[in-house]
């Protein structure tokens, strides 16, 4: 697993339009930044208000309406984290209202990059990635906020001790399980907070961060899966926090056929004997496992195998292996 925020970028364009008869310019996003990309599906919104002319404020991806927090709107910056995308563009809009009124509203497009979606894998070209955590973006925070990381301590006692917890808390809450650092906001375990020359940065490839804590028992292995062997850890786990077991993205068919579409659209290794459907991919609860579901792993290891096409034990005979499971 990669112990980065998420293999995951957005870019936008931001588009402003006016209520009629309100003067323009109250509202002010101040990130995401235009003509940029990011790495989270759960992005923070950051918006500068300006005068008293605005106490409410109404944030829409999509079609959907997010459920914000009410915050108080002296502040001058109000920032909402926990905003979620799905992959590919999304529609969003801010908008400004004064005791239920609409003032002002702000139009922007978000693109999802992720390597688990055809329609979303790479971003448009011209777009840089953009970092909040630059001495540029933080000059606007840095009233309210402890962004000097260097004195972070790698195991605060509470959440709250930890300077990244105001900001990206629902990165964690939103999940069912979470992985170890993050569920002790021990951010600096896998973020470089005194030496790296991009702030906050983890080292890359993915491998190389997850290896401190887990071991590759995959080397030595005579087959490699693509992202395995390119030390892509984060193409299928979440870093952070998930809502399926081992920090996947997806349950693990949907995972694997993201990627290896061919198998929801033919047979799979067999046909004729259960009919033109072939052997299935996906069985809840896996029949010869009780307590388990049956899925792709159940014959493949995801990360490496002496077998080919990644299957879990000896491919000296494909009856031998049927016969693993099935008496013939």
């Amino acid at each position: 697993m990669k112990i980065s925020f998420p293999f995951i970028v957005v870019f936008f364009f931001i588009s402003f339009v006016s209520v009629a008869g309100a003067q323009a310019g109250y509202l002010t996003v101040l990130s995401p930044r235009a003509g940029s990309f990011v790495e989270s599906d759960l992005i923070s919104v950051v918006v500068r208000v300006e005068g008293n002319k605005i106490n409410d404020i109404r944030l829409m991806v999509g079609e959907k309406d997010q459920d914000l927090v009410r915050k108080p709107m002296d502040k001058f910056y109000v920032c909402f984290d926990g905003i979620p995308l799905s992959p590919g563009i999304n529609p969003v809009r801010v908008t400004g209202f004064k005791d239920g009124e609409k003032v002002e509203e702000l139009n922007f497009d978000l693109f999802l990059r992720s390597d688990l979606s055809a329609i979303a894998y790479s971003a448009p070209a011209g777009y840089e990635r953009y970092s909040f955590h630059t001495r540029e973006n933080e000059k606007e925070c840095v009233s309210c906020h402890q962004l000097d990381f260097s004195k972070a301590r790698e195991n605060p006692t509470s959440p709250e001790q930890s300077p990244c917890f105001i900001c990206h808390k629902k990165m964690i809450l939103k999940y069912r399980m979470v992985h170890g650092p993050a569920a002790v906001w021990s951010c600096p375990t896998c973020h470089d907070v005194r030496t790296a020359s991009r702030k906050l940065e983890v080292r890359q490839p993915d491998e190389k961060a997850c290896r401190g804590c887990h071991e590759n028992a995959w080397e030595a292995k005579k087959y490699q899966h693509g992202p395995t062997a390119a030390g892509n850890c984060t193409a299928c786990h979440n870093p952070h926090a998930a809502n399926e077991p081992s920090f996947l993205r997806l349950k693990t068919a949907d995972l694997c056929i993201a990627c290896h579409e061919e198998i929801a659209s033919r047979p799979h290794v067999i046909s004729g004997i259960s009919g033109n459907a072939g052997h299935p991919v996906r069985i809840s609860p896996d029949p010869f496992n009780p307590g388990r579901d049956f899925t792709c792993a159940s014959c493949h290891n995801p990360h490496a195998s002496d077998y080919p096409i990644l299957l879990s034990s000896d491919y000296s005979s494909m009856s031998n292996f049927c016969q693993s499971c099935h008496n013939m």
